[in-house]
């Protein structure tokens, strides 16, 4: 199987995910390549068997050159095997979960492609104080950093709350569709 592993990510989290993705597949003895997605502008997805796309979600959005990739090649992607996750804060939370999967997954590809996926992955994200984020990121961080805080969770520290285990049994399921 030839796969196809497309990400868009802002502060890397979800890069970094993609990379595991691609890795694992590929020890399952195929053929994978790697996008960043803002490295492509027109990309033949013929030859792919798998194409898997990902994001961050920052403000309850993916990337635009996720959701742009996605649009491009909807035509193209109703015939392949197509696998769509994210990485979000939604995941950190059992609570926050079911508003993940509606919001990031399923209505994004309900409205970006003509067929079902064959896998949705709803991962968590990394909290950093350090990272360099814009307004809006700061405006609301104070509302997460005072709910992190009743966790009792130090909010002066990085925690990454992606399950990695769970991701490589995702992209191991992928490599044996």
């Amino acid at each position: 199987m030839k796969a196809l592993v497309v990400y868009g990510s802002r502060y890397g989290t979800a890069a970094e995910i993609a990379r595991e993705i691609a890795d694992v597949i590929e020890n399952e003895g195929n053929e994978v390549d790697l996008k960043d997605v803002r490295a492509i502008k027109k990309f033949d997805v013929s030859p792919y068997d798998l194409i898997v796309v990902g994001s961050g979600i920052k403000m309850g959005k993916w990337t635009k050159g996720s959701l742009k990739f996605l649009k491009d090649n909807k035509s193209q992607l109703a015939n392949k095997k197509v696998a769509l996750f994210v990485s979000c804060g939604a995941a950190n939370e059992e609570k926050s979960r079911d508003e993940g999967w509606e919001n990031y997954l399923k209505k994004v590809a309900t409205e970006n492609l003509e067929r079902e996926p064959v896998e949705l992955g709803l991962f968590g994200s990394v909290y950093d104080p350090n990272a360099k984020h814009g307004l809006m990121y700061k405006l609301t961080n104070r509302f997460y950093k005072k709910e992190l805080e009743k966790q009792g969770i130090d909010t002066t520290k990085r925690h990454d709350y992606r399950d990695w285990d769970e991701i490589r049994a995702w992209a191991n399921n992928l490599a044996h569709s």
